[in-house]
């Protein structure tokens, strides 16, 4: 790869706003913005350790690791705690061999990919540090260890520290002084309970392998009047940032997982750029004081832990007891919703931008697979004038139109139960990470799109008629098995093919209210053309079909649709609700020996084709300018090239030139083409003659009008009449 090609980092983890995962963040995104590179982060919200079927929607948010955009990843794999999502991530990561991984965590077997390095902090080290600690500083010789389950690894390699210290220091290692427990409170209550009952002889000093269960003995002993450090000093482990909740305050020491980070993206820059990878030496930790030993607490580190806890006070205090969940499920469109988002975006902590990005069938609960596209909202105060950044799915480029070049993003799963709306992006422009109480935020969020969606589905019911299983409720037309049916009907029937127009209304509409009245008024635009010539039906939320009509050529099918375009366009109100570019158009010949599902399935690989190209256009710094002058003439507006250059700040040569590289046909061929295809509408519609359609569409000579109309079409508009 280039060295001046953008490289993007993709960051896998789980809950990455825990405060371990937070500080390898830190150090990942500080050297990937040293070095110039782009940093997306992938993780889940809840990450339970059993699963629970009703968030197993949230870890879809894993299948952004196959964007092709993606030059590495860094794997932080002690944050998988579920065995069943540890094996997804296993399968998706044997899919991604062709760009180099790096894993911040323990050696896993399963995981070791020709293409994977592993890099840790060395837990036995740590322990060592901490034990010398006790022995040098505070002369102790009997120490006791509480350490994780036995057996695991991280428990053991903390034992063999702990031994290691011992042993240098001539002191005999005695296995009755190692107690194995679970990493979590109730280890540290039930050893407690055992030096206060006797059972187990009270050492000097007890190391435990985490700060959780040094909390479960300081917490029992302090209920029982055990004097710590009078009568044990305890250590904790790993440092998580909650000790002042706790008495007294834990000794403790913080792994080096920021220089963690660091490395990570350092190997990972070698890799990814063909050059020797660097040394890996595991990262030491430091010793952070506290009241649990005789050292005592720093006043600096101490305040600086209470000033953090403060204004994590602060944020859960407003997402906890301000209403914007209650006023979210009041919003009745998109619209309000992103407004009532837009007031409250100072609840998340220094987020720099936030964006709403929902795939273009979000509100679709019927629907099984999410959109091509996406459309992004940026919730921002000062941003929610501008247009939605429309964009596929694995295109990160897209929310960089507006950023620093090294700002990082982190994609985070919008879901309801079973159904998946899209994602939830914070963009950060320094090494940070949102906390805790944005697991809120996002709650909220998906409450508020489900209740819109319950609303839309209720406006569905009221609208709607029993139909069959074959038909769509919106519409009344056919579904996409009712279409399939009679698609295979017409093949069987003639043994010819048969012609099919399918047609996509690309959208990143604001109000799914919105564009539920346009999806009927297609409707109704199908039934009108269609009559008893054929079939017509909707087959996706965006996606109609007209096909079995009367047609014996690929050029007659080809003017159907250019009967569709010109009628959609001109009475569907589509160029002002979504604009003239989001109406795409593909023609099939379904030959007799293929599959009517096929056919389909093919015409819809079409769609999605085009929809990924209007996508990419859609990036183009001009797009808003360039797609709101090309619906204006659409709409038979006066658009002189004078007007739009004084409005734009083009000169006539920059404008005609970006115009024609944009749409591929030149700004007045475009006007022409304009005139022609409402002239068609006109000639499908009305009984009119050809004179009063010539002057309403702009020609006063209808010699002209003819001469252009043919030379366009390859019929004279009285031949276009009658072969429609």
């Amino acid at each position: 790869m280039s060295n001046t090609e953008i490289q993007y980092i993709g960051v896998i983890a789980a809950e990455v706003n825990s405060i371990e995962q937070r500080e390898i963040m830190k150090g990942i995104i500080h050297e990937a913005q040293a070095l110039g590179k782009r940093t997306i982060v992938f993780s889940n919200l809840y990450n339970p350790y059993e699963t629970d079927e009703s968030l197993v929607l949230e870890n879809n948010i894993y299948e952004l690791m196959y964007s092709p955009m993606l030059s590495g990843l860094v794997l932080i794999a002690e944050s998988f705690t579920n065995p069943s999502l540890q094996l997804k991530v296993r399968e998706m990561l044997a899919k991604r061999q062709d760009i180099p991984v790096v894993i911040v965590g323990i050696f896993i077997p399963s995981l070791a990919f020709p293409n994977v390095r592993f890099i840790n902090a060395s837990d036995s080290e740590d322990i060592l540090e901490i034990t010398n600690h006790l022995i040098n500083v505070h002369h102790f010789s009997k120490i006791d260890i509480l350490t994780g389950m036995e057996g695991n690894e991280a428990s053991e390699q903390r034992v063999q520290g702990y031994r290691r210290a011992l042993e240098t220091h001539g002191i005999p290692y005695d296995e009755r002084r190692v107690h194995y427990g679970d990493f979590w409170f109730t280890s540290g209550e039930a050893l407690a309970k055992d030096y206060i009952h006797k059972r187990v002889e009270l050492p000097q000093a007890l190391v435990c392998a985490n700060d959780y269960m040094a909390y479960g003995v300081l917490d029992t002993f302090l209920q029982n009047g055990v004097r710590v450090p009078e009568d044990i000093t305890v250590t904790g482990y790993e440092f998580v940032h909650e000790r002042v909740f706790h008495s007294p305050l834990l000794s403790t020491y913080q792994r080096g997982r920021n220089e963690l980070g660091s490395s990570a993206v350092q190997i990972l820059d070698a890799a990814v750029n063909d050059r020797e990878l660097p040394p890996f030496y595991p990262p030491k930790g430091c010793w952070i004081a506290g009241n649990s030993c005789s050292c005592g607490a720093s006043n600096p580190q101490l305040n600086s832990e209470l000033e953090t806890l403060r204004v994590k006070q602060m944020y859960d205090r407003w997402n906890v007891l301000g209403t914007m969940e209650q006023q979210l499920t009041l919003c009745g469109t998109l619209d309000e919703l992103i407004e009532v988002l837009s007031k409250h975006h100072y609840w998340v902590r220094w987020v720099q931008n936030m964006y709403l990005c929902l795939f273009e069938n979000w509100y679709d609960t019927n629907s099984d697979m999410p959109g091509t596209l996406l459309s992004c909202h940026s919730v921002m105060p000062w941003n929610t004038q501008n247009s939605p950044i429309v964009c596929t799915r694995f295109d990160f480029s897209a929310l960089y139109l507006y950023a620093p070049a090294t700002a990082v993003h982190y994609y985070l799963p919008l879901f309801f139960e079973n159904h998946f709306f899209g994602y939830f992006v914070l963009e950060y422009h320094s090494p940070d990470t949102y906390d805790d109480i944005f697991r809120n935020w996002m709650k909220s969020i998906s409450i508020g799109l489900t209740f819109l969606c319950m609303k839309n589905d209720i406006r569905y019911l009221l609208q709607c008629q029993n139909l069959s299983e074959q038909h769509d409720s919106l519409t009344g037309l056919l579904n996409r098995r009712g279409a399939e049916s009679a698609l295979s009907a017409a093949l069987s029937e003639h043994n010819k093919p048969v012609y099919a127009i399918m047609i996509k209304l690309c959208s990143g509409q604001d109000s799914h209210m919105i564009q539920s009245d346009l999806l009927q008024r297609t409707a109704e635009v199908l039934r009108m053309i269609c009559g008893q010539n054929g079939f017509c039906g909707r087959i996706d939320s965006q996606v109609f079909i007209y096909a079995g009509f009367s047609c014996d050529s690929e050029e007659n099918c080809q003017i159907v649709a250019r009967k569709f375009t010109a009628v959609l366009l001109h009475s569907s109100g589509i160029c002002n609700a979504i604009g003239m570019e989001s109406l795409l158009i593909e023609t099939a010949a379904v030959s007799p020996e293929e599959s009517a599902g096929k056919a389909i399935s093919s015409l819809q690989a079409k769609l999605d084709s085009d929809t990924a190209s209007f996508a990419a256009k859609k990036k183009n710094p001009h797009a808003e300018a360039l797609f709101t002058v090309r619906n204006l003439i659409y709409q038979m507006e006066t658009c002189d090239t004078d007007s739009i250059c004084r409005q734009y700040s083009f000169s006539t040569g920059y404008f005609r030139q970006i115009y024609k590289d944009f749409f591929g046909i030149s700004f007045h061929q475009d006007v022409i083409q304009a005139r022609i295809c409402r002239s068609i509408y006109l000639l499908v519609t009305t009984v009119r003659s050809i004179a009063s359609i010539a002057e309403e569409c702009g020609y006063e000579d209808s010699n002209y009008f003819l001469r252009q109309f043919q030379k366009l079409t390859g019929l004279t508009p009285g031949q276009f009449r009658k072969r429609i």
